[in-house]
């Protein structure tokens, strides 16, 4: 099942971890290669719905420079 990054959209994304319960999946990790952006399918859909997440966490991987800075980098 193809599934799209809830943060850039993409569909290049893999599966990380899965937990396991008597044998079945009762969850799973999933990372964006295009954003780097992990989560896990039992997240609230506010989260990891594209169409219910707020815009402002949307990017476009295409542009990072317009990427916010996140950690800001260390002064010297």
């Amino acid at each position: 099942m193809a599934l799209n990054c809830p943060r850039c959209g993409g569909d290049k994304n893999r599966v990380e971890h899965q937990g396991k319960e008597d044998g079945q999946v009762i969850w799973t990790v999933h990372y964006c290669t295009a954003c780097c952006f992990t989560w896990r399918d039992t997240e609230p859909a506010l989260s990891i719905d594209s169409t219910k997440r707020r815009k402002v966490f949307q990017i476009d991987p295409s542009h990072p420079e317009r990427f916010g800075v996140v950690i800001p980098p260390v002064a010297r």
